[in-house]
């Protein structure tokens, strides 16, 4: 399933490295094109592949595939690589301390970051992940800065405040919204969502059976 997701991305490689050596042969320089963006890689992405999940976005209004697309920081679709952002707020209960968003993603699972207002808007979803294994998923609330930091029951594994709105502001993530990015094992984001049935769905697409952390 996932063998399938670079073939785009490498079918583009020949033409892409034909253009520059077109362009060096043209012009005499064999360092025309080492500047362009595309050759930096970071917008390599795999957005039209058939396991990621992006509710967010009409199949209408999708761009044409291009894996070797520039990074644009005004646009966040999945299989985009996972922005960072910093001075998030750990609340927890043996205290509080300031972490940054990757500093929570791990190569071993999905890192499921619940945008929401408070903490009650977010426990549906965050109920809805408490199916999965630890070993495959974990949850992560983020409130906006503006969210009383008083600890509530709540079964994420992490309650985190944005201080100063980054994470918002880089996440795209409206005022009063809530919004779900599934971070992927491997730095990516393999789903923008709604809801606690939108989780069930792409991990559904992603994994044949996910047995919870009893063995069932």
């Amino acid at each position: 399933m996932y063998s399938a997701e670079p073939l785009p991305v490498i079918s583009e490689m020949p033409e892409v490295i034909t253009s520059v050596l077109n362009r060096a042969i043209a012009t005499g320089d064999v360092s025309t094109g080492r500047c362009s963006p595309i050759l930096f890689m970071l917008g390599i992405n795999h957005r039209f592949g058939n396991i990621v999940l992006d509710e967010f976005v009409a199949l209408v209004k999708r761009k044409p595939i291009n894996g070797h697309g520039v990074l644009d920081e005004g646009h966040l679709e999945t299989w985009d690589r996972a922005p960072d952002a910093p001075n998030m707020l750990h609340v927890g209960r043996a205290g509080s301390d300031v972490t940054t968003l990757f500093g929570l993603y791990r190569p071993w699972y999905h890192t499921v970051l619940v945008f929401a207002l408070s903490l009650a808007d977010a426990t549906p979803i965050v109920g809805a992940l408490e199916a999965y294994d630890k070993r495959v998923a974990r949850s992560a609330v983020v409130l906006p800065s503006s969210a009383p930091v008083t600890l509530v029951a709540c079964s994420a594994d992490l309650v985190l405040v944005d201080q100063v709105g980054y994470a918002y502001s880089t996440y795209l993530v409206e005022a009063g919204q809530t919004k779900v990015f599934v971070i992927r094992p491997d730095g990516v984001i393999g789903a923008i969502i709604y809801d606690e049935e939108d989780v069930k769905k792409y991990f559904s697409r992603s994994f044949l059976d996910v047995i919870d952390e009893r063995g069932h």
